[in-house]
């Protein structure tokens, strides 16, 4: 009979803990999918944005932890679990990190630096940052910051790369005199007659403008060097900025005068770019800032009709290639436009392909991958597409 109990016992309390169990992992999976959506809603993009959040819960408290740079994020979050009853703990870091105090803000101050997708060397370069652009920083470890570009985009770069500075500084840096760089790359000179260098620069570098000195322009760089340029490789950058929207000719001008440049992963520079880096890149020295990679840039612009064939594009069009996957296109190449049913992209080098068959540049593979196409000219006034002049680390 003792044992026939303690069997029936052994039973109830199994059956209270699979009960317990059952209630606690229904819980996690409530709150879980709460973060998720909330995440999904503010964060669409974790390229784009921070949202690293996790949470401890009971019955009826529930810390929440980890980091996000999205205040509207962390708000609605507390709220909606407030209102589940949950009493909320809040240990979720808004970034930037109270550690960098008010030095938040940064310039780039090489001319090109590389973004890598954690804090090491050996991790996978995924963009890069020309000298004189602003930056947001987000957080920093021993000798590496996490900063988000003018494209938004978020990535970890050198702390030696970039001149911290606070909002003031920032500002003191946007309106002093600049000169944007214009020739494909170049050398910055110790002196006026040449004697060395203090560093390079490559097309759409920004620096701060000292006046003519012997024939040479002096220039500042964001920290603190002065050097020389040699006159006709810059113009000013007032003048840059506010420039009328570009024209189709103007982007191809400026996408033609690095032809034949390498093929990068993670590259935006005229020495070297993948797909959307260059186009992200002529855009930029047109006044205009693009999103980083060619799934995002495709979001954004005018659609333009390519089911048929070429005849409704226009020049400084972009071009949009992949492939179909669970009914919906997969964005993985991008080019531009430049008529006649031809254009420019990077894919092992900077060249010019065509949809015309009769061509001796002709590309099928291309032709047959093609998904879609976007006007971005005209459109700067829309997310994922901004003027330099409207841009708000740049002003």
């Amino acid at each position: 009979m003792y044992i026939k109990k303690l069997f029936f016992y052994s039973i109830a309390v199994l059956a209270v803990c699979i009960a317990c169990h059952s209630c606690q992992t229904s819980q996690t999976v409530e709150i879980k999918t709460t973060i998720d959506s909330l995440s999904q809603k503010w964060i669409p993009d974790l390229r784009e944005g921070v949202a690293k959040i996790d949470f401890v819960a009971n019955k009826n408290s529930i810390i929440i932890k980890g980091e996000t740079d999205c205040h509207d994020l962390k708000n609605e979050l507390i709220n909606v679990l407030s209102n589940q009853g949950y009493q909320v703990i809040d240990s979720l870091e808004t970034l930037p990190s109270k550690t960098l105090g008010n030095h938040i803000y940064g310039v780039v101050a090489l001319s090109v630096i590389n973004l890598r997708a954690t804090p090491a060397h050996s991790a996978e370069l995924v963009s890069q940052a020309l000298m004189g652009m602003p930056v947001k920083i987000l957080k920093s470890t021993e000798s590496w910051l996490l900063v988000q570009t003018p494209d938004k985009y978020i990535a970890w770069t050198e702390k030696s790369a970039v001149k911290t500075m606070t909002l003031t500084e920032l500002k003191n840096w946007t309106s002093a005199k600049k000169l944007i760089c214009t020739e494909t790359s170049g050398w910055i000179y110790e002196t006026p007659e040449e004697n060395g260098v203090i560093g390079d620069f490559v097309a759409g570098c920004v620096m701060e403008d000292y006046g003519i000195f012997r024939n040479h322009q002096k220039v500042s760089l964001p920290d603190g060097r002065t050097g020389y340029l040699r006159n006709k490789t810059f113009e000013d950058c007032f003048v840059w900025k506010n420039k009328p929207e570009p024209t189709g000719d103007d982007i191809l001008k400026t996408a033609v005068t690095v032809m034949g440049i390498p093929y990068l992963w993670g590259g935006t520079s005229s020495k070297g770019a993948d797909c959307s880096g260059f186009v992200q890149n002529v855009y930029f020295r047109n006044g205009i800032i693009l999103s980083r990679d060619a799934s995002l840039q495709a979001l954004h612009g005018l659609d333009v009709d390519v089911a048929n064939d070429w005849s409704e594009l226009q020049k400084g069009d972009l071009l949009f290639f992949g492939s179909i996957r669970n009914s919906k296109p997969r964005v993985t190449h991008v080019g531009i436009y430049k008529g006649d049913g031809d254009f420019i992209h990077s894919s092992g080098m900077v060249k010019i392909n065509s949809f015309d068959s009769t061509k001796v540049n002709f590309s099928r593979s291309l032709k047959n991958s093609l998904l879609l196409a976007k006007r971005v000219i005209g459109h700067s006034a829309e997310e994922g597409i901004v003027a330099i002049k409207n841009h708000q680390l740049f002003n």
